[in-house]
């Protein structure tokens, strides 16, 4: 099956699921949207117009947690879903407070970074200790272990990493660092040496360098 990813290296959205293609060993081409999401050509081929987007033969598909659903069932093993139903449902319910909590208080600040976000502290501060407080209560959440929702790695263990090198790396722009409980520092860093993980937060580190520099005072 011909698949083609579309996105933007800075999204922690198309990271997840570029991770969950490399983990489950799926052959596929990557590629930025034609014209940037949102246009009339990128329409033409996900007509949602959003990133990720994935064609699989030709036929678009958009939303992250939908794309890793079919990835899941077209290639089952190695799962990202454990076994049962309870078990799934919870990973599910983590990547949906990844999604509507941490990378949604993350995203946050790439607006404050386009302006003079040292004429802001206030605003920096405040948005700085909503990432501080999501992570919080994914650990209390959870109480992640080594990995977050078992023995072996899940759709969970996928969305976050890249989320949190975001979270830090604009903190540290903006001289606020951000940080996170040590059991989920302690999980971050055990799903991020996954090699598919590894790859994904490579790219997404250079893609967030180059992006932040263009708005760096010259």
């Amino acid at each position: 099956m011909k698949l083609v990813l579309y996105g933007v290296a800075v999204s922690a959205f198309v990271a997840k699921v570029r991770i969950a293609l490399d983990f489950k060993g799926l052959d596929f081409e990557e590629r930025t949207p034609p014209g940037g999401y949102g246009s009339a050509d990128y329409r033409a081929i996900v007509p949602a117009g959003s990133v990720p987007g994935l064609t699989a033969e030709g036929a678009p598909l958009h939303e992250s947690n939908a794309i890793l659903e079919f990835l899941e069932e077209i290639a089952p093993a190695p799962a990202l879903l454990p076994e049962g139903a309870l078990a799934r449902a919870r990973v599910r319910a983590l990547l949906g407070f990844h999604d509507q909590r941490v990378e949604a208080a993350t995203r946050a600040l790439f607006p404050v970074v386009k302006r003079d976000w040292r004429a802001e502290p206030e605003t920096v501060e405040t948005a700085c200790a909503a990432i501080e407080a999501a992570l919080m209560r994914l650990d209390e959440l959870d109480a992640p272990a080594q990995l977050l929702s078992g023995a072996a790695p899940s759709f969970a263990d996928i969305a976050y990493p890249c989320t949190v090198q975001m979270a830090r790396m604009l903190g540290a722009e903006m001289a606020r660092p951000v940080s996170a409980p040590p059991r989920v520092e302690a999980w971050v860093e055990a799903a991020s040496a996954l090699p598919a993980v590894a790859r994904s937060l490579e790219i997404h580190r250079a893609a967030m360098e180059t992006w932040m520099a263009g708005f760096r005072p010259r």
